[in-house]
């Protein structure tokens, strides 16, 4: 090969880095723009999902993915649980169309450990927070300007763009958040605390979603004893008492609360009929879901077999997609080997939230209680908006970065 040639070559590739530089740098704002869509629009999320695809493979990241797998416990048993589902496809009697559906439906797990190779970047993670907080800033200020008349976009008629149950979830977490800026960031701090202020107004008087109520008054003492002594710990279970005391007693928005208490009452009476309740049905769901798993335990019925096996069982008619538990749907499909990779990746995040830095290591506790609730009353990684979150956050966590470890601070 001669001379000119060579050099050729090295024009070539000093090109080709420098495109795929200018991409990395746009990357990071096409990351921050889906990260804000998910909060937004389940099309334009769509619609960057497939550009941050695109991107991965442009700007070679694919090749940071060992060193992502290594250094990323959680990105590791993501890509196993997304496993289960491809094996899955290969016994049950599941239609085919239901089947691939489920595939891609939790296609989101696999954005763990294509997130993580971009936020080893840190450069990608500042923005990717500035991103979340715009994102949950806009949502709580939609809320309030349609709780207020002045935006009439009623999708849900519960003054939310996304469902009640996720805009509660993504409130519930984001006043975690606030709370623990306002220890840490003085400058800000004021803001912070408004934030929480009306985040928890919007939370209990304007939306009240159960499951993100259920999550706020779980982080609540969680917070508490990450950061306070044990005279503040006592004093803020105190308040907490108070505060929900209150609520639950003089407020009409508690309605809901009592509405479930009752309705759970009603599904244990044992007596001739239940009355279809939102509860009760739940607990159908799972009591039936239970019996799914006694039939298959070990591999279960195979991937998107929920829905055919459920109408069997029950001879009903109804198309039932998921039992409202990730943990039943899982066991459902990929019995109890698939439970416990599951239950493996929930174990995961705390196991290697232990190595972080006081502060990731506070907010990564936090999204794993949010997400073993949310888990317990719903399926997150069903459904699109929730999905996408949980895999955006816990990337964004997790992603192996030398700047939140505890041992490579340490020894710096």
């Amino acid at each position: 090969m001669d001379q000119h040639t060579l050099h050729n070559i090295d024009i070539n590739q000093a090109k080709a880095k420098l495109w795929r530089q200018r991409l990395l740098d746009y990357g990071a704002f096409i990351i921050a723009l889906f990260i804000i869509s998910i909060y937004l629009s389940t099309a334009l999320a769509i619609v960057l999902s497939v550009l941050i695809g695109l991107l991965w493979l442009a700007t070679a990241q694919f090749q940071l993915l060992p060193q992502v797998l290594k250094g990323c416990p959680v990105a590791t048993w993501a890509v196993l649980l997304y496993l289960c589902f491809i094996v899955g496809l290969c016994y049950g009697d599941a239609p085919s169309a239901e089947a691939y559906s489920m595939l891609r439906k939790y296609r989101e797990l696999l954005f763990i450990p294509l997130l993580s190779c971009f936020f080893t970047n840190e450069r990608y993670r500042l923005w990717a927070w500035k991103a979340f907080i715009i994102g949950s800033v806009l949502t709580l200020l939609i809320s309030y300007l349609m709780d207020f008349g002045i935006m009439d976009l009623f999708r849900h008629k519960t003054y939310t763009l996304k469902s009640r149950i996720t805009h509660s979830i993504f409130i519930a977490f984001f006043m975690f958040f606030c709370a623990h800026k306002a220890f840490d960031d003085r400058k800000y701090m004021r803001w912070y605390l408004l934030l929480f202020i009306f985040g928890v107004y919007n939370l209990f008087f304007v939306v009240d979603g159960r499951t993100g109520q259920l999550v706020f008054v779980l982080l609540a003492p969680l917070f508490a004893v990450q950061r306070l002594g044990k005279k503040e710990l006592l004093f803020a279970t105190a308040i907490l008492a108070v505060f929900l005391l209150l609520y639950i007693n003089y407020s009409d928005k508690s309605a809901r609360i009592y509405e479930g208490l009752t309705e759970t009452q009603a599904y244990l009476y044992h007596g001739p009929e239940k009355a279809p309740t939102s509860m009760g049905i739940r607990y159908t769901f799972w009591e039936n879901s239970l019996k799914l798993v006694s039939q298959k335990p070990w591999l279960g019925h195979g991937t998107g077999s929920f829905g055919e096996e459920y109408r069997r069982l029950t001879d009903t008619k109804e198309a039932i997609k998921n039992p409202h538990n990730e943990f039943l749907l899982i066991a459902v499909q990929f019995g109890i080997f698939g439970f416990v990779i599951y239950s493996g990746f929930l174990f995961c995040q705390y196991y290697c939230s232990r190595t972080l830095l006081d502060a990731e290591k506070w907010l990564a506790q936090g999204l794993l209680l949010t997400l073993i609730v949310t888990s317990l009353l719903n399926s997150p990684f069903l459904d699109h908006a929730e999905g996408h979150w949980f895999a955006v956050m816990i990337a964004l966590l997790f992603a192996p970065n030398s700047s939140l470890r505890k041992h490579e601070k340490q020894s710096a």
